[in-house]
């Protein structure tokens, strides 16, 4: 069953947007009401439509948060089922539960129809009920007061823990109990949270288990409590619904991942270049055009992102663009540490925006031109030829600010319309172009860029005088200053410079040729000619359409005929093996066939990783293993746990091990051995970085409108043995 989804792109795409740094706006976020249950229902996702809710199960403990308190993770998980209900045409309600173990009875009785309470992914539930993909981490930790010295498991010798009966955390508290003879286990009164630490903090009891997620809240507002120790692993918090509703959770499973992987994994650093090297990775901010930066067919491109990528090589960096919206202010993604450099053909006059920021050396120069419609009627060849007319600008930029003073000096008539403040140039430039703005302000390189893949522009006059372009460092930064002003020194004008100074704004066929395949561009909406096969079989199994065409691409460069050294083919670079064990028949160098067994592959690998992972980690170490094999990352997790890195999480943590699996004092530990462990690391970066771009620049309403993740009567795939074994 396929499903229209609007409203979701809402949901979908305040994430895109959210990766441009603050200052971009979501809708207002309305609460769910709680209302008493006046229906049973015990369907799957049909029976629920045609009710028009999704009753969602909250403790009644933490109705309020959920509600009002924004740091509060309840209210996370609230605010996205709400959101996913909605996405839907659904009115999401709340169903208040007093006592946590009424959830799973309530739920089971058709009272509510999803569990959101902070469950954890454990067998004492998945006894009775499914979990769809995890929404938070969590482990269970042992609570005590501030001035209890107990620090680790063999001190619950003559100790009491206090729990609430029938739940999880009795039942971890009964295990910890068979290990220490002398624990006591006492059952806690239906007490909520804040009460339980209450009586925590004032002696009246000894010791509490909860959930670690919930505790950071809580123990942030008690100073007379503390989380003591951990007593489980890490495990997955996901929202539990009916085991038979098998449609429900196929809609929220693509709901979820796609929001999780569609997240920057990004926190704001504000570090010179010592902090940015030791992160390996250069943020660079900029926004989407034909100068900037664009994607055609699967490439990166632009001026400012081929200069920012020749900077962060020689300083052996990895490259990060992001990617700022209208509402968004460059220099504030720099301010912020959600960037470390910002590059846009920035001038630096007249900015009264620009505290904090330091500007680097000119690397750019360039005159502002007046420009029209070649056919327009009267000639616009000065200043005074400027009155009656209407000028079509970015509103606050420096050209709106120019024509602002301008018309106030001369006394002139002139209409400024203006567009959101971080308007790109070549938008003005495409509406005069096609008849719907008469004229428009824009620096004469960015001009000379358009004229080249758009007809009808003239220019009319220049206004003002030379001005000159910069990037824009932290203030706090002066290392980098330094770096950037060595760098642009040495390339200005020169081979590099000259090069792609004629790429982007002399050779006329070559933007036409950009022009005619950027997919950010209405008509270049098509990222590879096997689009159409890639959203069927990518529907089929539960996968974004947009990440397989980004591994697609770094696979084969959307080349059917593509094969390796090792004899892999096609698209998908499908080894022949593979293919007889997925049961394809057909030749896999036709790309149908060929996309078809790279896909049910992946989903062969999906099931080779813990489901409670987290959504991201779990997409990267099945893609990690794609590339090298399950074995080199199951050594790669066993060797990040033992290095004190995250062995659940890919970036920065399984990544490093991955790296050093190619070091002899590693590798001849690792079960599967040697392994050229920088291509998965750079594998999964460049899809993950590609996939981003094809998010943004793609309107789709996945993943809420596609079938279920497999076919009706088709038997999972078993695994062949071999697969567990390490790949080239």
């Amino acid at each position: 069953m396929t499903r229209r989804l609007g409203p979701i792109l809402g949901g979908i795409a305040a994430i895109a947007v959210v990766a441009c740094g603050p200052g971009a706006e979501e809708p207002a976020y309305v609460p769910p009401p709680v209302v008493e249950p006046d229906y049973t229902e015990v369907g799957d996702f049909d029976a629920i439509e045609s009710r028009g809710r999704l009753r969602l199960l909250v403790l009644s403990e933490h109705v309020e948060a959920a509600r009002s308190h924004e740091d509060h993770p309840i209210h996370a998980q609230v605010r996205h089922a709400a959101e996913f209900a909605r996405s839907l045409d659904l009115e999401p309600v709340i169903v208040a539960i007093d006592d946590a173990t009424r959830l799973i009875p309530a739920l089971q009785e058709g009272h509510g129809d999803l569990i959101v309470a902070n469950l954890p992914m454990s067998d004492f539930y998945r006894e009775h009920i499914r979990f769809a993909a995890p929404v938070d981490r969590s482990q269970r930790m042992v609570v005590a007061r501030a001035d209890d010295p107990i620090t680790e498991l063999a001190e619950l010798d003559e100790r009491t823990l206090f729990v609430p009966f029938d739940t999880h955390l009795w039942t971890t508290a009964r295990e910890l109990q068979q290990q220490y003879d002398g624990l006591s286990v006492e059952s806690l009164p239906a007490l909520d949270g804040e009460r339980s630490l209450e009586l925590l903090a004032t002696g009246e009891i000894d010791l509490i288990l909860a959930e670690s997620n919930l505790l950071d809240t809580r123990t942030a507002e008690d100073d007379g409590v503390r989380a003591a120790f951990p007593v489980s692993g890490e495990t997955g918090i996901a929202w539990g619904l009916r085991r038979d509703a098998e449609e429900l959770n196929a809609l929220l499973n693509r709901y979820i991942t796609q929001r999780r992987l569609a997240e920057p994994e990004r926190e704001p650093r504000t570090a010179d270049l010592a902090g940015i090297r030791e992160s390996r990775t250069l943020r660079v901010a900029t926004r989407n055009s034909a100068a900037n930066y664009f994607v055609w067919r699967g490439q990166f491109l632009g001026f400012e992102y081929e200069l920012a990528e020749r900077f962060a090589d020689e300083l052996g960096l990895r490259l990060e663009i992001i990617i700022a919206d209208e509402e968004t202010s460059l220099l504030d993604l720099v301010r912020d540490g959600r960037a470390d450099i910002a590059a846009g053909f920035l001038s630096r006059a007249a900015r009264d925006d620009d505290h904090g920021i330091a500007w680097s050396r000119p690397y750019h120069r360039a005159h502002q031109l007046v420009v029209g419609h070649a056919e327009a009627d009267e000639p616009v060849e000065t200043i005074a030829d400027l009155d009656g007319r209407t000028v079509h600008v970015a509103d606050g930029g420096r050209h709106h600010e120019m024509l602002r003073l301008l018309r106030a000096a001369d006394d002139l008539d002139l209409t400024l319309e203006t567009l959101p403040a971080g308007t790109e140039p070549e938008v003005a430039l495409m509406g005069v172009a096609r008849g719907d703005y008469e004229l428009t302000l824009a620096d004469a390189h960015l001009v000379k860029n358009a004229q080249l893949w758009l007809d009808g522009l003239e220019e009319r006059f220049t206004l003002g005088r030379e001005i000159t372009h910069h990037w824009a460092v932290r203030g706090q930064n002066p290392e980098l200053r330094a770096a950037v002003d060595t760098f642009l020194e040495h390339k200005y004008r020169g081979t590099v410079y000259n090069t792609l100074v004629a790429k982007y704004f002399r050779d006329t066929e070559r933007a036409r040729g950009f022009h005619s395949h950027r997919i950010d561009l209405e008509h270049g909406r098509e990222i590879s000619p096997w689009d159409d096969i890639v959203r069927e079989y990518a529907r089929e199994y539960g996968f974004d359409w947009r990440l397989i065409l980004a591994q697609l691409y770094q696979e084969s460069s959307f080349n059917p005929e593509s094969r390796s050294w090792m004899g892999a083919q096609g698209l998908m670079q499908i080894m022949p093996r593979t293919a007889a064990e997925l049961g394809i028949e057909d030749r896999i160098t036709d790309p149908e066939a060929n996309i078809r067994a790279g896909i049910r592959y992946l989903d062969w690998l999906r099931d080779r990783f813990e489901d409670d992972l987290p959504v991201e980690d779990r997409m990267w170490f099945i893609l990690a293993a794609y590339n090298a094999g399950v074995g080199h990352v199951r050594d790669a997790r066993r060797l990040a746990g033992e290095l004190g890195f995250n062995p659940d999480r890919w970036f920065d943590n399984v990544e490093v091990a991955m790296e050093k699996l190619s070091q002899p004092e590693y590798f001849r530990q690792a079960r599967f051995g040697y392994v050229r462990g920088h291509e998965p690391v750079s594998y999964v970066r460049a899809i993950r970085k590609r996939y981003h771009a094809y998010i943004l620049w793609t309107d789709e309403c996945w993943p809420v409108c596609q079938e279920s993740p497999h076919p009706d009567g088709e038997e999972p795939l078993r695994a062949p043995a071999q697969w567990l074994e390490a790949t080239p």
